[in-house]
């Protein structure tokens, strides 16, 4: 497999987690803070740094092709996506209809929403593409240059 394609992968990757990342930042103000002035959450702040740096050590030992980024990476991936999975089963079993949370009239959730289930599709095809690429993920050092075709 070319090179190219698996630094493409990569920054998907990074563009879709990092994304949800990013996201929590407007969703914990916009829900928790301003409406009740709520002070942080720190241990879930603190939660979700520890899975940032579990997701950032996989990416880039990844990207320099070690295989201790693969696990990483695909473990990351693999709760990431188990978590999203939970929580669509969850609604569906209380009655509501998958990708419910979009139907949300607040701009601020709907898209939030909608990073999630992205990370949870995304997520799917990313472990796919891990298992099914792991000797040649491992064995190349993609590096995070961008492809030529993001490059501009």
């Amino acid at each position: 497999m070319a090179r190219s394609n698996h630094r493409t992968f990569l920054w998907c990757v990074l563009a879709v987690v990092g994304g949800n990342y990013l996201a929590q930042i407007p969703y914990y103000l916009h829900v928790y803070y301003f409406p009740h002035g709520a002070p942080p959450a720190w241990g879930g702040t603190l939660l979700l740094g520890a899975t940032l740096v579990w997701f950032l050590a996989g990416f880039v030992l990844l990207a320099r092709g070690k295989r201790t980024g693969y696990w990483l990476l695909l473990s990351f991936l693999l709760v990431e996506v188990s978590f999203y999975l939970h929580n669509m089963v969850i609604q569906v079993t209380h009655g509501f209809a998958p990708f419910f949370h979009l139907q949300a009239g607040d701009p601020i959730l709907f898209v939030v929403f909608g990073i999630g289930y992205l990370n949870l599709l995304c997520g799917l095809y990313f472990l796919v593409f891990l298992v099914l690429r792991r000797t040649t993920l491992v064995a190349e050092r993609p590096n995070l240059a961008p492809p030529r075709a993001l490059a501009g």
